[in-house]
């Protein structure tokens, strides 16, 4: 979740809530023991409940979506595109000679699957004196 959705959350629900308490105390304003201060209290508490019990279904909400994006997009790919892959997000970042020795695949093989991925936008090849540095892009990072 970035810092700006957060914020935006959070705003939203703080006008809601005040929004809903402001109504609220103007239908009861002529209710003896009804004041501001508990009004405003009941605000912040409902402001503060709310946004945990949202932020938490967000974090659930975006953690499955995540997860659901990873399987079906490891669906449309072959299986040793999923193995260099799996072994990619495993180790966050390798060197792609690093990567064909733990995979055994050849020099060939090993390029034309990481070439593949990097085409389906899965992973970022950057280069790295003779060789390249392989991680996985932002959508399969878990």
């Amino acid at each position: 979740m970035k810092f700006r959705d957060l914020f935006h959350f959070v705003v939203l629900i703080v006008v809601l809530q005040s929004g809903l308490g402001l109504i609220l105390f103007g239908l009861t304003g002529g209710v003896p023991g009804v004041t501001m201060e508990a009004i405003g209290l009941s605000i912040v508490i409902l402001i503060i409940v709310s946004s945990i019990i949202g932020l938490i279904l967000y974090w659930l909400v975006h953690r499955y979506m995540k997860e659901r994006a990873i399987k079906t997009a490891m669906m449309a790919m072959s299986d040793d595109e999923q193995e260099v892959l799996r072994k990619v997000m495993q180790l966050k970042e390798v060197r792609q000679d690093e990567l064909r020795r733990k995979l055994d695949f050849s020099k060939s093989k090993l390029s034309a699957l990481i070439n593949n991925l990097k085409d389906k936008n899965a992973i970022k090849k950057t280069r790295y004196k003779r060789t390249n540095k392989i991680k996985p892009t932002e959508e399969f990072q878990r």
